[in-house]
């Protein structure tokens, strides 16, 4: 995740996330090119007439030259390549520039034209998910903090922030168990298992080890959101 941001880009908050905003502090959104083949072979084309009455593009400057071009890829203007190819392998950086309607516009993650709405006001996400999942607003995601974890322990961005998730993405716990323990699984460590670092140690005072994480017991939840939490625990976080 980049830290250098486009000319006049900053981060804000709507609706209590993190998001990038625009001229005059407006929450800029992405408009996801992906939802769009339904509706024509050039999506990066789409917002004229009606849309752009309603939607400001996220112009670069003009002497800027645009180094992405729909459908080929990053700075591939010789050969076919899928977008979603040299996004999935982090191709391209964040931020791109693409031959727009109205001139040379950011491309935000390979995928999301970049607009603000006109007329919003600043700190606003009214639109988030309007037009069928085609505009959603840019989120700001940290840079992921560097780990040394146990096997099959990750980080996901849950709620704003990182938390430490385990298997099939489901989220690390921590708390005391007051009375009924059934949702409570220990995270388990190997019978060798000898601590990592000064983040990870083991107890051995249950019947199988368990990973603490900063002398926090920690535990497996059944799914992936906090709501799958039982009752008294806390989100196992970086």
């Amino acid at each position: 995740m980049t830290t250098n941001f486009p000319p006049g880009v900053t981060l804000g908050k709507a609706g209590g996330v993190a998001v990038y905003a625009g001229p005059g502090g407006r929450t800029l959104y992405g408009m996801d090119m992906r939802t769009l083949l339904r509706d024509g072979a050039d999506p990066s084309q789409h917002c004229r007439e009606a849309c752009a009455e309603a939607w400001e593009p996220l112009l670069a400057p003009a002497d800027v030259k645009p180094n992405i071009i729909f459908p080929m890829g990053f700075g591939e203007r010789g050969r076919p390549a899928a977008q979603s190819e040299y996004v999935q392998n982090a191709k391209a950086p964040d931020w791109t520039v693409i031959a727009g309607p109205q001139g040379p516009q950011w491309v935000y993650k390979g995928w999301h034209l970049v607009f603000t709405r006109k007329g919003e006001a600043p700190g606003s996400a009214e639109h988030e998910g309007e037009d069928r999942m085609v505009w959603n607003t840019l989120k700001h995601v940290p840079p992921a903090p560097k780990l040394t974890t146990p096997v099959d322990v990750s980080l996901a961005f849950v709620d704003g922030a990182y938390a430490l998730v385990g298997h099939e993405g489901r989220l690390l716990f921590t708390g005391n168990c007051a009375e009924d323990c059934a949702g409570w699984r220990p995270l388990a460590a190997g019978m060798a298992s000898r601590g990592l670092g000064n983040d990870w140690t083991v107890s051995r005072e249950a019947d199988s080890p368990q990973w603490l994480y900063h002398g926090k017991p920690a535990f497996v939840a059944e799914g992936t959101s906090p709501a799958d939490l039982p009752a008294g625990a806390a989100v196992l976080r970086p």
